[in-house]
């Protein structure tokens, strides 16, 4: 087994940008391959520590990823998790097990059906008014600015606004759940979790108890929300426990707002350096739907998912002994030129485009049809204006190799 460069592993990497050209390399060398993990410092009531993972093997072929996907009596979500980082004690892995990104048949079906209901295409096409009109509102403020932040006042603000009407929750308290969230996905980024444990395991109580009140309170005032549904509804005949339930609103409180924060900022960076295919989209608003489809190819919010081999087996011809991680890369999976024709251009008319932005199998996304809804109807809306739209700095990237985001965005609209 031979290592190769620890840069996939390392979020500070990330931060300067997705290494594509790494991709490509092992993509058409060495498509599974083993890579050593970074030293990564963490901060604890006793001190820094460097801890270090054990390594994994990198998927990055379309095929092969697909193949994992689906196989999932073979490379397993519960195992050890679903995140690259491994549990580090039992209980630790036992508190995992209880988000359904890291379930495995059959508690994984079990659990999804609870909330699947709420994100059928039929279900999210109810929630189109709200969205649209959440959606009219940034763009009309942000239009009276001299200066804004793409990520802060758009991106984020659209999906926490439709997030908080979801969840039955005051709009107000929509700052909660990016700071919740910054924390816990940012762990590795030094502007939001920096590696401290301490605020890592403090945002997960502050999120726990909200979530237990707002259960309580929806249990004595049920509404239409999806909270009201899930402390109520029975499935086999059993209600979920709370910490069932506080795992799942977490779930949805962090996946519905940063996949589709970061789906729309940089969404937006890449047509702002893609002048060519912001003008198609200008003139021709028919465009949209494929337009979100290769954007989410292009960005790949989540640009990866790890899973643990439970047997010996046999991935794009590379030997994978049972225990071993193995890490689907969704990002470099999108840009696969067995795939893609010219994988690395962006092409808003991409047809066919199927992409792996939502993963695949028994863990494609729940919040896709969602998702796809919030951005083309902010991109709809901006349509006319997306010609003026200028980014006043660089963005800042995000330190994670987990989610492909940006921090910041400054951005204005010229004179018309």
């Amino acid at each position: 087994m031979t290592a190769n460069t620890t840069m996939l592993s390392d979020p500070a990497v990330f931060g300067a940008g997705v290494p594509h050209d790494e991709f490509a390399r092992l993509r058409s060398r060495e498509p599974v391959s083993w890579v050593a993990e970074a030293d990564l410092e963490r901060h604890g009531p006793r001190g820094s520590v460097v801890r270090r993972g054990t390594g994994y093997w990198a998927v990055t072929r379309h095929a092969a990823v697909l193949e994992a996907s689906r196989d999932t009596e073979t490379f397993s979500s519960g195992e050890r998790g679903a995140f690259l980082n491994d549990p580090v004690s039992r209980a630790d892995l036992i508190r995992t097990r209880q988000l359904l990104v890291n379930m495995d048949a059959p508690q994984h079906a079990r659990t999804r059906r609870l909330v699947t209901a709420v994100f059928t295409p039929r279900a999210v096409g109810r929630l189109r008014d709200s969205v649209r009109a959440h959606a009219a509102a940034i763009v009309g403020r942000l239009k009276d600015d001299e200066e804004f932040d793409v990520v802060r006042d758009m991106a984020a603000e659209l999906p926490l606004l439709v997030l908080a009407d979801l969840l039955g929750m005051p709009r107000a308290d929509r700052s909660l759940l990016f700071e919740w969230s910054n924390n816990l996905v940012g762990f590795d980024d030094p502007v939001y979790g920096g590696g401290d444990v301490d605020t890592f395991k403090r945002t997960f109580q502050e999120a726990f108890a909200y979530a237990s009140a707002a259960a309580e309170e929806k249990r004595r005032r049920p509404g239409e929300d999806l909270v009201s549904r899930l402390v109520s509804v029975e499935i086999d005949g059993r209600k979920l426990t709370e910490l069932e339930f506080c795992n799942l609103w977490i779930l949805l409180v962090v996946a519905g707002n940063e996949t589709t924060r970061h789906l729309i900022s940089g969404g937006l960076h890449a047509l702002a350096e893609h002048p060519d295919q912001r003008d198609r989209l200008v003139a021709d608003p028919q465009l949209l739907p494929r337009a979100v489809d290769e954007l989410l190819r292009w960005v790949t919010p989540i640009m990866q998912f790890r899973r643990t081999a439970v047997r010996d087996t046999v991935l794009d011809g590379q030997p994978i002994a049972t225990g071993d991680k193995v890490v689907l890369y969704y990002i470099s999976a999108n840009r696969d030129p067995e795939v893609f024709e010219a994988p690395d251009q962006l092409d808003l008319g991409r047809d066919p485009n199927p992409h792996l932005a939502f993963g695949h199998g028994a863990h494609f996304c729940l919040g896709s049809h969602l998702a796809r809804l919030e951005a083309a109807e902010l991109l709809d809306l901006l349509r006319p204006d997306l010609g003026r739209l200028r980014l006043s700095a660089p963005p800042e990237r995000l330190e994670s190799n987990f989610m492909n985001g940006i921090r910041k965005m400054p951005a204005r609209l010229l004179p018309s």
